[in-house]
């Protein structure tokens, strides 16, 4: 999976509802279940995140998913095995990694993009990593055939705004509000801006932060978005139903797949 795949996806339907999970969340083996029925029921991205103890950009629900990945010891190199079996049972889904800075820094990027890259992945946003301190990154990237896509935000001006379209080759990621990811904003700020930025670019855009509802889904695509990524909701889904699950993976899955279908029907 690589940026060619990403573009394949994008030329194949106008609209991608991406559910995002941290990787090993709650346990590797369920990680791997979860993406599967994220899929089967209306998935046609997953945007995955790798455990990290201080994601800067997240919220308490994301937070939390870190931790129980982080708890069932899933480190970097064990993030990226489960990565690489979700790919082998999802292998035409375009996977976007959300990966801090300090992950990709010890190996080295050229390393990092290369094990990713024969992971499954297909893109990457590195949110901790602004336009200027990304060169040797994005050179990484074009080396492997990863993707890079750039966060933009309520603030980012419309000069900042081309640039970073420039130089991108995936697509935008914009966060609907400015705060962590899971805040709660005015929908129609979020919508408003989306508007806007979709006016001054060309690289497909990604809206992200703040989407919980089905509603919110179908109001991404219809202000212009490509994909819209939702990610604290389905963490807290999945941090009740394995508070309450009494360790059942099968009902943890079931409830899971529930809350994808409900918010992928916009997309359909």
């Amino acid at each position: 999976m690589t940026l060619a795949s990403l573009h394949s996806a994008f030329a194949a339907r106008p609209h991608h509802f991406a559910a995002f999970l941290v990787l090993g969340d709650p346990t590797p083996d369920l990680s791997v279940e979860l993406a599967r029925a994220a899929v089967q029921n209306g998935a046609t991205m997953l945007e995955l995140g790798m455990p990290y103890s201080d994601p800067c950009a997240d919220g308490p629900a994301i937070q939390a998913a870190c931790d129980r990945s982080r708890a069932a010891g899933v480190s970097t190199p064990q993030a990226i095995d489960v990565l690489a079996r979700i790919s082998a049972a999802l292998p035409d889904v375009p996977k976007n990694l959300l990966v801090y800075g300090n992950l990709v820094h010890a190996p080295g990027y050229r390393a990092f993009c290369e094990r990713v890259v024969g992971a499954g992945a297909s893109s990457l946003l590195v949110p901790d990593i602004p336009l200027e301190e990304s060169g040797p990154l994005r050179a990484a990237c074009r080396e492997t055939g990863l993707g890079e896509v750039q966060l933009v935000g309520p603030g980012t001006d419309p000069e900042r705004l081309r640039e970073i379209d420039s130089a991108v080759d995936a697509f935008l990621y914009l966060a609907g509000l400015q705060g962590v990811t899971g805040a709660v904003q005015d929908d129609d700020a979020k919508f408003a801006l989306l508007e806007r930025v979709r006016d001054q670019v060309e690289r497909p855009i990604c809206l992200g932060f703040g989407l919980s509802t089905p509603e919110h889904v179908r109001r991404t695509f219809a202000a212009g978005g490509r994909i819209a990524v939702v990610g604290s909701q389905l963490a807290r889904v999945i941090d009740a139903a394995w508070q309450g699950g009494a360790g059942d993976p099968a009902k943890i899955v079931d409830v899971f797949g529930e809350a994808c279908r409900m918010l992928s029907a916009p997309a359909t």
